[in-house]
């Protein structure tokens, strides 16, 4: 399967502190102040964080190529189990049906129409499953352990105000997966609206939200498989 993750925007700000100390930047420091705001409204939103639905649409963009060269559709859910790990469930609907779940450092991808399954044991990379819900439910604290992060600005999708939050991991390991990761969020619910997966090479994920529902009834159920028996599954370790 593809690896499919995000864009970012050059930050301007790097610039204008370059051979300058923060003390001495009024837009560095209303910068951090926004920023700080923004996660502030993301913990109180967390602290009752269950689970979430949303519809999906999903771009894929080849740097190659210079343009996007898919596009998928569909129901995203996202859960926590109960030793905390996270539970992830993708339908996409359109163009074909396709159904990615992750569930106990198991990622399980399958293809109806082609009879085919992929999975993928994550081992030590199970943590970095939600990277593909950041900003649902993890604490500001918890995020600045992992994520170098930074205020963009504000921008509105879709006719949502939104604060543009960067997220760039400290680990070698995780840039690796994706350089940074850039999410939008609703100024008014502190849920995402859009989020970016920039990989190192260029390639990036489009991902944008709509219909969202924080803290519907979802079963642990929801996010397993059931193959039918002539399912051809690949097994990656």
């Amino acid at each position: 399967m593809r690896s499919t993750p995000s864009l970012i925007l050059a930050s301007v700000l790097a610039i204008l502190m370059y051979g300058f100390g923060a003390e001495s930047n009024p837009q560095a420091k209303n910068s951090q102040a926004t920023l700080d705001k923004v996660l502030v409204h993301m913990e109180a939103v967390g602290k009752s964080f269950r689970s979430f639905t949303a519809d999906f649409t999903q771009k894929t963009y080849a740097a190659l190529l210079k343009e996007f060269i898919s596009t998928e559709s569909g129901k995203f859910m996202y859960s926590r189990a109960k030793d905390g790990s996270a539970l992830l469930r993708q339908d996409c609907k359109t163009p074909a049906e396709k159904i990615l779940t992750i569930k106990g450092g198991v990622a399980l991808i399958y293809q109806p129409s082609l009879k085919e399954a992929t999975k993928v044991n994550l081992g030590a990379n199970k943590d970095k499953a939600e990277y593909l819900a950041l900003g649902l439910g993890q604490s500001p604290a918890k995020l600045r352990e992992t994520f170098d992060i930074e205020y963009l600005g504000e921008e509105a999708v879709d006719g949502t105000p939104c604060s543009i939050l960067q997220f760039k991991p400290k680990s070698h390991g995780a840039s690796g997966l994706f350089s940074s990761i850039t999410i939008w969020v609703s100024k008014t619910d502190g849920l995402p609206v859009q989020q970016k997966l920039q990989q190192p090479g260029g390639d990036y994920t489009l991902n944008k939200f709509s219909a969202q529902k924080l803290n519907p009834n979802i079963s642990e159920s929801e996010f397993e498989q059931k193959l039918p028996k002539d399912v051809i599954i690949q097994v990656i370790k």
